[in-house]
């Protein structure tokens, strides 16, 4: 490990913990926030759609632009100063009239998913470059110190919830104090992220817009990988709102419990996120991403059988462990598919069609929860994700077939 790669770890860190505490302190409670202006499920439901819907037209012209641009590592640092400009805008809504707090809030949001569809694509490919060797230790090192600060503030922040709000003003005052710690951290994530050694691999030979649907998707592998993630996506993000929807309007839970439910699944993931990486140098990622993607499939019968904000906790904790697998495995699995040259034309495209997911299956399932109610909606989650996992098993046996074929 020489002093360019552990300065950049450092650096790596230090940028992903200040950018998911700036997270932290407007994400976990966005639904309950939005319940607390007046927002109700149908709101929860159109909020991540809206969300799919802005990435999918921003993400490829994104990547275009992003793999022209010299200084990439620039662009992303003010990309993230934008992003946290746009979270502290949340801080006027409760200054605007009632009946204009609720739509405001959502169209900040999906306005938000704007600069993060750019930043994700950006970031995938830095981290890539930076981090030729060894990506699933790297991501795994991050995601642990970053779940060390963030379950710290979750606990603090879900307590001074408990204990220094008594009615809906004093919990909108503490929401407002929050996007504004948001901004504090966002300012210092865009300052240390433009302190990384990084210098642009050259790409000689562009991929030009039109064509590039058909040259990027000749990559076999690459294929298949989008084709069964976008399965599997289909169902991981049909369950967003839906257990946001059980946790708040069905068991009741505050800010508190949100904030238990929260530090409760990063605990497990903490633990579990040092095991993975080891599995997947031993069994490569293929046979790692269909047991993670059929793990996670648990995931909405476990909220089924949770009859209270008790054993909720109990059994979302313990879906922490292949969330953090999946997490990791996916993200390592996109890198080690995608060919160097114009990388981040293949991650343009992947995001595409993972937030076309974003934008249809939020709504099917909401669909099926007016239909039939949350229960019915959660079993029907269940089977897409199992689906899914389906999808990656068949992957993998292809791909160890094609290898043994190929010896």
């Amino acid at each position: 490990m020489n002093d360019k790669f552990k300065y950049n770890l450092k650096i790596f860190i230090m940028f992903g913990i200040l950018f998911e505490l700036m997270n932290v302190f407007y994400n976990p409670y966005a639904m309950k926030f939005l319940e607390r202006i007046g927002g109700n499920e149908f709101h929860f439901s159109l909020i991540n759609s809206t969300k799919g819907i802005i990435m999918i037209f921003t993400s490829l012209p994104a990547a275009f632009i992003i793999n022209k641009i010299a200084d990439k590592q620039k662009a992303t640092a003010n990309i993230v100063l934008v992003m946290a400009i746009i979270v502290l805008s949340l801080f006027f809504i409760p200054m605007l009239p009632s009946s204009y707090q609720v739509i405001s809030f959502i169209v900040i949001l999906t306005l938000l998913m704007v600069p993060i569809s750019i930043y994700n694509i950006s970031y995938q490919n830095i981290t890539a470059e930076i981090f030729p060797l060894r990506r699933a230790k790297v991501i795994s090192k991050r995601s642990i110190y970053t779940i060390l600060f963030t379950t710290t503030v979750t606990i603090a922040s879900g307590l001074i919830f408990r204990y220094f709000a008594r009615d809906n003003s004093e919990y909108i005052l503490i929401y407002r104090i929050f996007y504004v710690m948001a901004f504090v951290f966002g300012l210092s994530a865009f300052f240390v992220f433009k302190k990384l050694h990084y210098i642009p691999s050259e790409t000689k030979e562009q991929i030009k817009f039109k064509g590039s649907f058909k040259t990027v998707f000749k990559n076999k592998r690459y294929t298949k990988f989008v084709l069964s993630s976008t399965i599997f996506h289909f169902g991981w993000q049909m369950g967003w709102p839906l257990f946001s929807i059980y946790t708040i309007k069905t068991l009741g839970a505050d800010e508190f419990w949100i904030s238990i439910i929260s530090v409760g699944s990063a605990i497990v993931m903490l633990f579990s996120l040092r095991i993975w990486p080891r599995l997947i140098e031993r069994y490569g990622n293929e046979k790692i991403a269909y047991i993670c993607t059929f793990g996670m499939a648990i995931t909405p019968l476990l909220y089924v059988i949770s009859n209270s904000l008790l054993v909720l906790v109990i059994f979302s904790s313990l879906s922490g462990i292949f969330t953090s697998g999946t997490i990791t495995v996916l993200f390592s699995d996109m890198l080690e598919v995608i060919p160097e040259k114009n990388r981040i034309i293949y991650v343009g495209y992947y995001n595409v069609l993972t937030n076309i997911t974003l934008a249809i299956s939020p709504l099917v399932g909401h669909y099926f929860y007016e239909k039939k109610g949350i229960i019915y909606a959660l079993i029907i989650t269940s089977l897409f994700r199992l689906l899914g996992g389906m999808a990656f098993m068949i992957r993998e046996r292809s791909e160890r077939k094609y290898i043994e074929r190929l010896e």
